[in-house]
């Protein structure tokens, strides 16, 4: 019988091990690199301005932000039928590093940033739309 402590102890080592900045991706072989150019591609969010974007975004063909959720995609801050409608007419775009999988604790922090972005975003975009119409 595995004492409690033991267990505890393989936890902790296995939690480490998988934030060593290496993770498996979907296709079973993302790099150290490869994860750092994401986590690069995705630090535009701790200097964006969310009226900013809104307004230069507001006559773009893809002017939502969107998130993968289970291979899913989601516009957050959005009701749920207003979300169905822009994905069914195709004006969003993706968001990079917003799949379901997280590489890193940086990666994980840059995720939550971004989507509190993105739900900020889409909110303000609603408005500015509804205000021009």
């Amino acid at each position: 019988m595995i004492k409690w402590w033991v267990l505890a102890g393989l936890i902790v080592l296995t939690l480490t091990a998988c934030d060593d900045g290496q993770s498996v991706g979907i296709e079973g072989k993302a790099t150290k690199k490869e994860s750092k150019e994401l986590i690069e591609q995705m630090e535009w969010v701790e200097d964006a301005n969310i009226e900013l974007l809104a307004k230069q975004k507001l006559k773009s063909s893809k002017r939502f932000l969107a998130v993968l959720n289970d291979g899913e995609i989601l516009i957050p801050g959005l009701a749920e039928d207003v979300s169905e409608m822009v994905v069914t007419n195709g004006d969003y775009e993706v968001l990079a590093g917003m799949s379901d999988v997280v590489y890193n604790s940086r990666h994980a922090e840059l995720r939550v940033k971004t989507r509190d972005f993105a739900t900020a975003y889409n909110k303000t975009l609603i408005s500015l739309i509804k205000s021009n119409s």
